[in-house]
């Protein structure tokens, strides 16, 4: 158990950082930067020599963690007090926010560590590619049937492997996004502090984004996008610090920052460019050249940290950022932007009542036929029609109903509070630019809530600065009234359920993979035990885009195990496997049909086994000559 090395070495970098910032705070996210950009690096290096493996990964970690502790130990003999001010002056309410956001902070770990990962994308892409760079010792790309495992951006499943790889296993991978909410709170806090909010208008900002309910779930979950949204508040604060004082260090934190969002996930260009263009334009006016300086070195940053994965899908796809579906609008004109503002809003109006949604549906499908648009419009769309169902919990589809309301109200208030208004202005229309240039952009998704979170997260400093002038020490009733809202997401999520027959408590581990599908569980534990018992430890899978693949890294067993994807007919066909040719004892197939035989190779294989019809159907062909 080696996972305490990055997180050693994440402390004494922390304690670099607050010598440089005076800031405990400012300190650990710089230090999160750094952490997250070796982590990229040895990942890359590694993979580069297929040296991605306990050893090298553990050394790796050892060497680096001992020389910044060795220079931490001189730092902090220099470091007259651990932490400034009192708390003995901190309010009640103070104190009372504070309570609040450590509580969801510790039921949100305790589900990330009790919980086993069970997302559907976990399933089918997320676990499974940490799994193949694992057996291959290398990142580099393989022939598979599910191509999201190549070229949609990795970082979050590298940080996954190198759990899997120092010994977390894979109950401490929803630690992931835990950590990543938890850096957040702590950017959020500093982003209002920047835009004048006192303690109580921090602690504020910290409260709204611990008790978003699409947070809350994700924290708990393998998703990537409280991943992406960490990077992205990391990118914003040292962007407007750089600003406020143009160092170097400031402009490299912030392209680190950047280019670690970019590497989590693709959307990060687009909620970047808006505080970027702010950025170049006020600094620009001021001073050109250190302007010109720290713009290309935020960019060379997001080259470097990403151009790994570049080259990867450049080789393999033609494109540096190729993607296997229409992601992008079909077109850029003002009836898409008109229905995508109106789906991207309705998706957080969601209430228990379905009349009541139902209504609300007719009412934004009304809404965009005012410009002539049609709210299904196949060109920004994919998936099914626009529908605004019940409240469920699920780190999906949830919506935040609550904060939408607060950030309209917020919005109303900054408008009449002038000081306030000129402070924060920048601010307020970076983030609005963000989500309008998403609407035009992006096509609307069923699950398109998930992706709005780090927008949300990033007004949730605006909230808190505006609300502290109104509300003051009474803002902890706010918070209590936040904090009650968010209870149902703590205790009832869908996948990780605190109460109820089928709870964490008392579900067994394997069970809990097919929280999102409990029909999977018997197809998957009987086809396991069926190839275990066979002796089989050359599995080839043939299976469909979306078929779940990570149990059966979980479920079979033995030494020498070696999992690779047959019959591949994607562009990762004409790939080597990266451990030399394959020819596995078995051929799992599921997701698509075949007959009794099937060529894979030079092999032919007979099917054996089967279970049952339907989407979960497994058929297993052993070789026969």
């Amino acid at each position: 158990m080696f996972l305490f090395l990055p997180i050693l070495f994440l402390v004494f970098c922390s304690v670099l950082g607050y010598r440089h910032f005076n800031s405990w705070r400012a300190g650990g996210l710089f230090a999160a930067i750094i952490t997250g950009s070796l982590l990229t690096g040895i990942t890359e290096i590694l993979s580069f020599q297929q040296a991605f493996c306990f050893y090298p990964l553990m050394i790796s970690w050892l060497l680096l963690t001992v020389l910044i502790g060795v220079r931490a130990a001189v730092v902090w003999r220099r470091i007259p007090v651990f932490f400034h001010g009192n708390a003995g002056s901190w309010f009640l309410s103070e104190k009372i926010l504070l309570g609040i956001i450590l509580l969801i902070c510790m039921v949100s770990a305790i589900t990330a560590i009790a919980g086993i990962p069970n997302t559907w994308d976990s399933m089918t892409y997320h676990l499974p590619r940490a799994e193949h760079w694992i057996q291959n010792r290398t990142v580099g790309f393989y022939p598979t049937n599910v191509i999201r495992q190549l070229y949609i951006t990795p970082w979050a499943e590298f940080a996954i492997a190198h759990m899997l790889i120092l010994g977390g296993g894979d109950t401490s991978v929803n630690l992931v996004q835990w950590a990543a909410m938890a850096g957040s709170l702590i950017g959020v806090s500093l982003i209002a502090r920047q835009l004048g909010a006192g303690r109580t208008g921090q602690l504020m900002a910290a409260v709204f984004v611990s008790t978003l309910p699409m947070g809350i779930l994700q924290s708990v979950s393998t998703q990537t996008d409280y991943v992406c949204a960490f990077w992205v508040v990391a990118f914003v604060f040292f962007l407007i610090e750089s600003r406020r004082e143009p160092i170097l260090m400031h402009a490299i934190a912030a392209g680190l920052g950047l280019g670690l969002a970019c590497l989590t996930k693709g959307n990060s260009y687009i909620f970047a460019l808006p505080f970027l263009g702010w950025f170049t334009w006020t600094s620009a006016k001021v001073r050109l050249r250190q302007c010109i300086a720290a713009v290309l070195l935020i960019v060379v940053c997001v080259l470097v940290l990403n151009i790994g994965q570049y080259v990867r899908n450049t080789q393999t796809f033609r494109s540096p950022a190729w993607t296997n579906a229409p992601l992008m609008n079909a077109s850029l004109s003002p009836r898409i932007l008109w229905i995508n503002i109106l789906r991207n809003i309705g998706v957080h109006l969601a209430t228990p009542v379905m009349k009541v949604n139902e209504k609300t549906t007719q009412v934004i499908t009304r809404a965009a036929q005012l410009l002539g648009a049609d709210i299904n419009d196949p060109r920004a769309t994919i998936g099914g029609n626009f529908v605004i169902n019940s409240i469920y919990f699920d780190e999906d589809y949830t919506g935040n109903f609550i904060h939408i309301l607060l950030f309209g109200t917020v919005l109303l208030l900054s408008w009449f509070y002038r000081p306030i208004k000129a402070r924060i202005n920048f601010y307020v229309v970076s983030v609005i630019f963000s989500f309008l240039l998403f609407c035009l952009v992006v096509r609307f998704q069923p699950w398109q809530s998930r992706f709005h979170l780090p927008l949300f997260i990033l007004f949730c400093p605006v909230a808190g600065v505006v609300l502290e002038r109104g509300l003051n020490q009474k803002s902890v009733l706010l918070g209590a009234v936040f904090f009650l809202a968010a209870l149902p997401g703590l205790f009832l999520n869908k996948q990780h359920p605190w109460m109820g027959e089928f709870n964490i408590w008392r579900q067994p581990k394997p069970a809990q993979y097919f929280y999102k599908r409990p029909d999977f569980a018997l197809p998957y534990a009987a086809s396991s035990v069926f190839l275990n018992s066979a002796g089989c430890r050359q599995i080839g899978l043939l299976i469909s885009e979306d078929t779940w693949e990570y149990p059966w890294w979980k479920f079979l067993q033995g030494k020498g195990l070696r999992i690779e994807h047959v019959g591949v007919s994607n562009l990762s066909a004409s790939l080597k496997y990266p451990l030399g040719d394959f020819e596995p004892c078995a051929v799992i197939v599921s997701g698509i049909e075949k007959g009794a035989l099937l060529m894979v190779g030079s092999g032919i294989y007979g099917q054996v086994w089967s279970i049952p019809e339907g989407a979960g159907k497994i058929s297993i062909f052993l070789r026969k000559f």
